[in-house]
């Protein structure tokens, strides 16, 4: 058991009252810790190394890293092909641009790129496409 104090506006504490989702601080960090180790899981079986930073930031980025990583999978099911050559191009292009992501160990990282969107990882993904076809 643990005791909140409320010193906010009266509609700050009925919004805390109301949220339901009470942990002591102890309680709050395994929670945390079990989290981040749930996804870590699901990004290493991908491909994804384990991120560096405290607990809370490395959760925090693990959420991203999963909302992110869903985009790009978005992405990637929602495009059309004229033939094979583009397709295998397109493979490519999102191959290595994970494997840019994959470098990424710094959960400071994922939280400083957080809003990015899925034309953000179009963009990148065509970037990508073009030097393949330079070489």
């Amino acid at each position: 058991m643990f005791k909140v104090q409320l010193f906010e506006s009266h509609e700050k504490n009925l919004f805390l009252v109301d949220k339901k989702d009470w942990y002591c601080e102890k309680c709050k960090k395994e929670y945390f810790r079990k989290q981040a180790n749930k996804l870590t899981k699901a990004h290493q079986a991908i491909g994804f190394p384990e991120l560096n930073g405290t607990l809370k930031m490395v959760s925090w980025a693990e959420k991203i890293r999963a909302e992110l990583i869903n985009k790009v999978d978005y992405l990637k099911k929602s495009l059309k092909f004229e033939n094979d050559d583009e397709k295998e191009l397109s493979g490519k292009a999102f191959d290595m641009f994970f494997k840019e992501w994959q470098e990424k160990t710094e959960a400071k990282w994922w939280i400083d790129h957080r809003k990015m969107t899925v034309r953000n990882i179009s963009n990148r993904v065509v970037e990508i496409s073009e030097l393949i076809k330079k070489d």
